[in-house]
C-alpha cells in the first residue's frame, strides 16, 4: 500500500478516536474502532463501523487540516533524509556490493510498518505523530528510490548492454503490476474483520521476507576489478570517508570527467528522467481527482480505470516494447540501418526516446481537451503507452559511464529523484488547486508543454560518441 495512503487512513481514525475519548472521558473505551466488541454503557455511545467512521472523517475539516499538515511533515522528513542518504548508499554499493544496500532499503519500510502496527494496536496510548520517526527511518534507509537505483545497478552488473532496457522494462512492469493489483487486494482486505491490523501485519511479514531474501539468498553482483581500478576505487573511498556529504559533488565531478558529448547526452536524459519521476509520484492522485470532478466518477470506477491504465502499461512494457525493439535491432543488423558510426546507443533507442516523449505530449493534450469519459480514457492510455521511456532512459544513461561508476551515476540520479519527489508533486498540486476553480485542464496543458520542450531537447542527443 502506498506510504501516503497509510497515514491518511490511520490519522483519520486516530483523530476521531481522540475526539471520542475526550467526549466520553468518563467511559471505558477499551474496545477501539478496530475491534467490534461490547460497547460502553454510555447511552449516547454506539459501536463505530470502519467505513462509517472513515466517511465521517472525510467530512471533518479539522481532521483533514491535521492530516494535510501531517503528510507535509512526513514527506519533508522522508524526502530530505532520503536526498542525503540515497547518493551515499548508491556510492557505497559500488564498493561494498549491491546486496547489503538492498537489504538496508528493506529495513526502513519494515521499521515504519512495525511502528504503524503498534500504533494501530494501541491507538489510545500512542500518539500518531510517532509515525514521523518511521518516516525518518524510511528516509535514512534510502526509501524506494535507493531500492530502485540499486536494483538497476545490479542489473547493470549482470546483464549485457543490449538487454538492459528490456530488463529495466520488466522491473517497471513489476511496479505497474503492484499498482494495478494493490487496490484489488486492499478492497478484499477491507471487507474482512479487523482489516487495518491484518493488512499491516501482512506488510511487516512481506518486508521481513524481503530483507531475508536480500541479505541471505541474493548473490552478489559485484565482480573483482583490475588492480588499477581497485586502487582508483580505494582512493575514491578514502576521499568519501572524510566527508560523506561530499558524495554527490564527487560523483558529479567524476561524471564531468567524461567527454562534452557524453555530458550533454547525460544532462538531457537526466533532466527528462527527473521530470518523469516527479510526475509519476505526483500525478496519479490528480489523475483520479480530475475525472471525478469532470465526470462525477465514483471511487469504484476510479479504481477500475487506474487498474486499466496500469494493466495497459504492463502489456506495453512486457510485450509490445521488447518486440518492437527486437524487430528494430534485427532490421538494423540486416544492413538496412547505418552501423558505421561509433555509438554507445543500441539501434533504435534514441528514436524510442523521442517517440515516448511525443506520445506523452499527445496524451496530455488529449486529456486536457477531453469532455467525454471515452476520450479521457483513450488519452490516458496513450500516456501509459510511454511507460518504457523511464527504463530506456536509465539504460542509456548507464551506458555513458564505466560499470564501476554505475552506482555513482544512479546515486546522483536518485538524488535528483529525491528532489523531484518533493518539488514536482507540490507544483502539480499547487497548479491544480489554483486552476480547478476555473478549469482543471491547464495542468495537463502545462505537462504537454513540458514534454514538448523535452522532445526538442532530445533532438540534441548525439549518437556519434564512443
Amino acid at each position: 500500500m502506498d506510504c501516503d495512503y497509510i497515514p491518511t487512513v490511520c490519522y483519520r481514525f486516530w483523530h476521531l478516536r481522540r475526539a471520542r475519548t475526550q467526549r466520553y472521558a468518563r467511559v471505558d473505551l477499551s474496545p477501539t474502532i478496530f475491534h467490534h466488541k461490547a460497547t460502553p454503557s454510555h447511552p449516547d455511545y454506539q459501536a463505530p463501523d470502519l467505513f462509517d467512521e472513515l466517511n465521517k472523517c472525510l467530512g471533518n475539516k479539522n481532521a483533514q487540516s491535521s492530516l494535510s499538515r501531517f503528510l507535509i511533515y512526513g514527506q519533508i522528513t522522508a524526502g530530505l533524509l532520503g536526498a542525503i542518504a540515497t547518493p551515499i548508499l548508491s556510492s557505497l554499493s559500488d564498493r561494498i556490493g549491491r546486496r547489503p544496500i538492498l537489504a538496508c532499503t528493506a529495513l526502513g519500510p519494515l521499521f515504519y510498518e512495525a511502528l504503524l502496527l503498534f500504533i494501530l494496536c494501541y491507538p489510545d496510548s500512542v500518539d500518531m505523530h510517532w509515525l514521523l520517526v518511521g518516516y525518518a527511518m524510511e528516509g535514512l534507509s534510502g526509501t524506494i528510490i535507493t531500492a530502485m537505483s540499486t536494483s538497476q545497478a545490479y542489473i547493470t552488473d549482470v546483464a549485457p548492454r543490449r538487454d538492459r532496457a528490456r530488463l529495466f522494462s520488466y522491473m517497471q512492469a513489476g511496479n505497474s503490476f503492484a499498482l494495478a493489483v494493490g487496490p484489488i487486494i486492499a478492497g478484499v482486505l477491507l471487507a474482512t474483520f479487523n482489516p487495518l491490523q491484518r493488512t499491516y501485519t501482512l506488510a511487516v511479514c512481506a518486508h521481513s521476507v524481503l530483507f531475508l531474501l536480500f541479505f541471505c539468498l541474493l548473490p552478489e553482483s559485484r565482480q573483482p576489478q583490475s588492480p588499477n581500478l581497485a586502487d582508483q576505487e580505494s582512493s575514491s573511498a578514502g576521499r568519501l570517508k572524510t566527508n560523506h556529504l561530499r558524495t554527490v559533488l564527487l560523483s558529479w565531478r567524476d561524471i564531468r570527467a567524461s567527454s562534452a558529448t557524453r555530458q550533454q547526452n547525460m544532462a538531457i536524459m537526466a533532466m527528462a528522467e527527473m521530470v518523469m519521476f516527479g510526475v509519476v509520484f505526483g500525478l496519479p492522485s490528480l489523475q483520479l481527482a480530475y475525472p471525478a470532478f469532470l465526470f462525477h466518477w465514483k471511487p469504484t470506477v476510479q479504481s477500475f480505470v487506474m487498474s486499466l491504465f496500469q494493466s495497459w502499461s504492463i502489456v506495453v512494457l512486457v510485450f509490445i516494447f521488447p518486440t518492437i525493439m527486437t524487430a528494430v535491432r534485427r532490421y538494423g543488423s540486416s544492413g538496412s540501418y547505418p552501423t558505421t558510426i561509433p555509438t554507445i546507443f543500441n539501434i533504435g533507442e534514441v528514436g524510442a526516446i523521442k517517440v515516448g516523449l511525443l506520445l506523452q505530449c499527445i496524451g496530455y493534450i488529449g486529456i486536457s481537451l477531453a469532455r467525454k469519459p471515452g476520450y479521457f480514457i483513450f488519452s490516458s492510455l496513450v500516456v501509459a503507452s510511454a511507460a518504457p521511456l523511464g527504463p530506456l532512459l536509465i539504460s542509456c544513461l548507464t551506458a555513458h559511464v564505466p560499470s564501476h561508476q554505475s552506482g555513482q551515476l544512479l546515486g546522483l540520479l536518485s538524488f535528483l529523484h529525491a528532489i523531484a519527489r518533493v518539488i514536482v508533486p507540490a507544483l502539480l498540486n499547487a497548479t491544480y488547486s489554483m486552476t480547478v476553480g476555473l478549469s482543471p485542464a491547464p495542468l495537463f496543458l502545462i505537462l504537454a508543454v513540458i514534454n514538448a520542450l523535452l522532445l526538442l531537447a532530445s533532438m540534441h542527443i548525439k549518437t556519434n560518441v564512443i
